[in-house]
């Protein structure tokens, strides 16, 4: 993936006006919504009318006639995708990869990486209250008591939620570290 956004980046360049609109949606997600790492396509354009007219933002999406024809912008795709009405990021190796060929900050990547880390922290203390656990593989949730432990409905490997006790020992994915002494 990251040799295709290079190749991207060198057959077109993404304008700088594309990266601000990028690093304007990932700050407002990474800050309003890190809890749940999504963001309704409407809670987004009632919040651009919050804002100045002619900021940045709204001329940006002005140039292209609506919210939804900005979030299918191939550039914009890179960091989102839209899911019916919900804008979510791409998976954690596309974001990456987009910080590694500059079409999102270095300061950029990070608040994306402190927001997941409230997300996954969020969802396994959730998970750790309701005696469920989620699936490392594909994020599904299921409760321990009906399924064997260790295994999810599809039969992936775990993320247990009890690591979310010992937050110290656990990485952005729940999974524990075993840290020598």
């Amino acid at each position: 993936y990251q040799r295709r956004v290079h190749g991207i980046l060198m057959e077109k360049k993404i304008s700088s006006t594309d990266k601000n609109f990028i690093s304007f949606l990932l700050n407002y997600m990474c800050e309003k919504r890190a809890e749940e790492m999504k963001l309704q396509l409407e809670d987004l354009s009632k919040h651009m009318t919050t804002m100045e007219p002619k900021c940045e933002p709204n001329l940006f999406r002005k140039q292209y006639g609506n919210l939804k024809t900005c979030l299918k912008l191939p550039s914009v795709e890179h960091v989102f995708f839209l899911d019916s009405n919900l804008i979510k990021f791409q998976p954690g190796d596309k974001i990456k990869a987009c910080k590694e060929a500059g079409i999102i900050s270095e300061a950029d990547y990070k608040k994306y990486l402190a927001a997941l880390d409230v997300f996954w922290t969020a969802k396994l203390t959730v998970t750790k209250s309701l005696s469920e656990n989620v699936c490392k593989v594909c994020g599904e949730t299921y409760k321990v008591s009906i399924n064997k432990k260790g295994q999810c409905t599809t039969g992936c490997l775990l993320y247990t939620s009890d690591a979310a006790d010992e937050r110290s020992s656990v990485d952005l994915g729940g999974r524990r570290i075993i840290k020598k002494k």
